[in-house]
């Protein structure tokens, strides 16, 4: 599966916590992004200064000019990086599921996550663009990654007993595998693949073919009972009554 890695910028514009707020501002500005990590001199995340921080500086320093016209509050206001960035910062491992840092940035309503390593140092950073770039897939790259690392490489299967395609994100499987879980975890495995939206899936299992339409771990006791109807003359009762010893099927129950 796609990891935060392959979505990550690597090359992150950090600034440091005593670096004036104004320095900051600049920074952002000419570099068209709305947020800075803040490390330290080891390069370990210590906070993040954000648009959000540098507006509400703003908005402070607006309202105090207007109660306070001959005071300097520049100070209090804050003056540095660290008077002003937000010491609750949300990172990830670069190793981390994709899927995994979509939901963390949903969830807690953000444009960015920190990716870090040990020490919590800055190892880059990933945007909800950088998600979004990595869902537009193309369909044939989707079905490239179902065949060879989900059906061939995942769960050993014959690419002959399975036929995948893809349309607009859209994944559909038939085909007959050995066993129900077989056909379980290809449904599942590729729902996980990256720019899959939906999966539609008909594949089949061999107890299927011996009772279509029955529920498969029902099949071995429907086989039991027919077969009890064959000696009985479709009577399960009367070779009960009779004494009749039941004759080995010589099937096991389904999985």
């Amino acid at each position: 599966m796609h990891t935060v890695e392959e979505a990550m910028t690597v090359e992150v514009i950090t600034v440091g916590p005593d670096e004036p707020v104004t320095v900051a501002a600049r920074i952002m500005r000419d570099a068209g992004v709305s947020g800075l990590p803040v490390v330290d001199a080891s390069g370990a995340v210590i906070g993040i200064l954000t648009e959000a921080d540098l507006l509400h500086r703003a908005v402070l320093a607006d309202l105090s000019e207007i109660s306070d016209r001959g005071g300097s509050h520049s100070r209090s206001l804050g003056s540095t990086v660290a008077d002003l960035m937000s010491r609750d910062v949300l990172a990830v491992r670069r190793e981390a599921p994709l899927a995994e840092a979509a939901r963390l940035m949903e969830k807690a309503r953000v444009r960015r996550l920190l990716v870090v390593g040990p020490e919590f140092v800055i190892e880059g950073i990933i945007s909800r663009r950088d998600v979004v770039a990595a869902l537009a897939r193309s369909d044939t790259d989707i079905e490239a990654e179902i065949r060879s690392c989900v059906i061939d490489e995942i769960l050993g299967l014959d690419p002959a007993q399975v036929d995948a395609s893809v349309d607009q994100g859209v994944v559909t499987m038939s085909g007959v595998v050995a066993q129900r879980r077989e056909a379980v975890r290809l449904e599942r495995l590729a729902g996980k693949v990256l720019g899959v939206s939906a999966v539609e899936n008909s594949v089949t299992w061999k107890a299927d073919l011996v009772y279509p339409g029955l529920v498969p771990r029902f099949a071995y006791f429907a086989k039991y009972f027919a077969k009890r109807r064959e000696g009985s003359g479709g009577s399960i009762a009367s070779s009960t009554a009779a004494g009749n010893n039941d004759e080995d099927i010589g099937d096991e129950p389904v999985d």
